[in-house]
């Protein structure tokens, strides 16, 4: 007798372990990743009060998020443009991974833990290609300004360092909410890193010389200008920064000096067509092909007047560019002119540890000819060593790169700096755009190289 009722009470522990494991079966197979993405899934509050959200790590394993739903962001607002948020409809990669983040990793174990112990599943782990480090570093250079600064590392295409300012902090975000949709003078939800939209100014100069490089190809150094400081077009004075006259000239020192007048000149040897042609095949006007949103940043001169197509030879004009594509530009000239695909997320893994995905840099081909990342990449150097950014020679490491002052609709220029290192052979391609501060790029940039360096070392 006594036997027979510890076996129905064996039979009965047995089928509502059956149900539970049913149930969560039920839960893991039917969550289509589609659904459990889509806002306006019904289910989709049911699995994120039982399943504990999966955890973001940077590049080395740093632990970047937690299961407490009151303070998920351990670094504040150090992420928010990256891994975004997890309320008001969610956003970047808490948006698009929602699916692996609240999925489940079903086995007997912890079926067995959530019976007895009440524990919670969890979703997958998310690991990132940002560097804490230098995402501390960006944050802190930026405090004080409106801006972003991005880097990549050439020879994958991974993204170790996306900062976009003013920022806000993700834990608050349901709280501050109204204030932060409202804050149109700040746009502090517009990550400026991915979706800004720049005028170039004079690191657009890289475009027209890769054009002189490739239709020039056997006198591009005999082409010269006599630099008087200013050049007429159609009866409008343009004039060199602090209106310097540079003398006679040719392309090197042009570069090197960032003569306007030299690279307006350029559209008689370089028609707009043929720049067009150069700057589409360096991805302007395209989409990036890659995890996170960017927007394409934009050259259409051929339908505008002679002034405005002129002035696109020194980055003003209608030219708009993002920060990473910019970053992107440099990174395929550190790289031999080999373009490598952007990415920000480098793997996934369940709670056991089994990886589910895996990122592989993806080589896109060879956007610009050995021959002529040959000229263009000295020129890039001699721009540090002697040009427009000598306050970065001091650093103990090759660094190479294009500044550029950019009007706007405001009083103020913008500063521009973007390039790349390399340091005991490991290398960053970066851009850095402060917002309404001339020179001030290049003091940013500083502090994060500084920081590279001894990273590298």
């Amino acid at each position: 007798m006594e036997n027979k009722f510890f076996k129905k009470i064996g039979i009965g522990f047995s089928v509502l372990i059956l149900i539970l494991i049913l149930k969560l079966t039920y839960i893991n197979v039917k969550q289509e990743e589609r659904l459990s993405s889509h806002k306006n899934n019904p289910r989709l509050g049911l699995l994120e009060e039982q399943i504990l959200r999966g955890t973001f790590y940077d590049s080395n394993g740093i632990v970047l998020t937690t299961g407490d739903t009151d303070k998920r962001y351990i670094y504040d607002d150090r992420y928010t443009h990256s891994i975004g948020y997890n309320v008001q409809g969610k956003s970047n990669l808490e948006k698009s991974l929602n699916y692996h983040l609240i999925k489940p990793t079903i086995t007997f174990e912890q079926v067995m833990a959530n019976f007895f112990k009440d524990d919670q599943f969890q979703g997958r782990d998310i690991h990132i290609t940002l560097d804490n480090r230098l995402q501390k570093v960006s944050q802190q250079a930026l405090k004080n300004y409106t801006g972003a600064v991005v880097g990549i590392e050439p020879s994958t295409g991974q993204i170790k360092f996306m900062y976009s300012s003013p920022s806000f902090d993700s834990n608050t975000v349901k709280q501050n909410w109204s204030s932060l949709i409202n804050d149109t003078k700040n746009s502090p939800l517009i990550n400026r890193a991915t979706q800004g939209l720049y005028p170039p100014g004079s690191i657009f100069k890289i475009i027209p010389t890769i054009a002189m490089l490739k239709y020039y190809n056997n006198s591009w150094e005999d082409i010269t200008f006599d630099c008087k400081g200013y050049i007429e077009i159609d009866g409008n004075k343009v004039h060199c920064y602090n209106k310097t006259a540079h003398g006679k000239i040719d392309l090197k020192q042009a570069f090197t000096l960032s003569c306007n007048t030299y690279f307006l000149n350029l559209i008689n040897y370089v028609s707009p067509k043929r720049l067009e042609r150069v700057a589409d095949n360096l991805l302007f006007n395209e989409k990036f092909d890659t995890d996170i949103e960017i927007s394409p940043s934009r050259l259409e001169i051929t339908e505008e007047n002679n002034f405005s197509q002129t002035l696109s030879y020194m980055g003003q004009g209608k030219t708009l560019v993002t920060p990473i594509h910019m970053a992107t530009l440099a990174g395929i000239i550190a790289n031999d002119g080999i373009y490598m695909q952007p990415y920000l997320i480098d793997a996934i893994y369940d709670r056991n540890g089994l990886q589910i995905q895996k990122a592989l840099p993806k080589n896109k081909g060879v956007l610009i000819p050995t021959k002529y990342i040959e000229e263009i990449a000295p020129m890039m150097e001699n721009v540090v060593k002697n040009g427009t950014a000598r306050q970065l020679a001091k650093i103990p490491m090759l660094v190479a790169g294009k500044t550029g002052t950019a009007e706007n609709e405001t009083a103020n220029a913008h500063s521009w700096f973007i390039g790349y290192a390399e340091n005991n052979g490991e290398k960053i391609a970066f851009a850095v755009i402060i917002e309404s501060h001339e020179k001030v790029a290049l003091n940013v940039a500083e502090l994060i190289l500084n920081e590279f360096l001894e990273i590298t070392t």
